[in-house]
């Protein structure tokens, strides 16, 4: 599981985010390209997409707190990917999760418990955060992962 050591700064913290989307993303992604059922691929890919807009809110978001400018690929040489949203690592989620991914509504429920997960950890880590920058940082993701729940749930009630 994801531990933090309570000292980061507001970079350490988009830096982790991103890592942890683009994680979610490599999940994504793979599992559409083995999946077999056209709608839960097509849900696969359209969630790994999502990730991707999720990545670029957050490179936004560090651009804004970053006192020098950077360009996003010398950004994401430095983005260590091997855990998703939920603290898994994505080869173990797919060995795990993909046989189980029977129907759309089979991945959103997934998506939905990883996303809460998320919301929890960034809620979490708020609330122990002393920074001022970095509270208000971690809240902001929680939104985020608030809202993303909502969109999934949105996409599972059309099933």
């Amino acid at each position: 599981m994801l531990s933090l050591r309570g000292d980061e700064t507001p970079q350490e913290v988009i830096a982790l985010s991103y890592g942890l989307e683009e994680g979610l993303q490599k999940f994504y992604a793979a599992s559409a390209k083995l999946a077999i059922d056209p709608e839960v691929i097509g849900v696969l890919a359209k969630l790994a997409e999502i990730e991707v807009r999720h990545k670029q809110r957050l490179f936004e978001l560090y651009l804004a707190v970053e006192n020098s400018p950077v360009e996003r690929k010398a950004f994401e040489a430095e983005i260590d990917s091997e855990m998703t949203e939920g603290g898994f690592n994505p080869a173990k989620l797919l060995e795990i999760y993909l046989p189980s991914f029977k129907s759309a509504a089979d991945v959103l429920n997934f998506a939905m418990m990883l996303e809460a997960q998320a919301m929890d950890l960034y809620m979490r880590h708020a609330d122990n955060s002393q920074d001022r920058q970095v509270k208000a940082i971690f809240y902001k993701m929680a939104d985020e992962e608030k809202a993303h729940l909502s969109s999934l749930g949105d996409l599972l009630e059309k099933q």
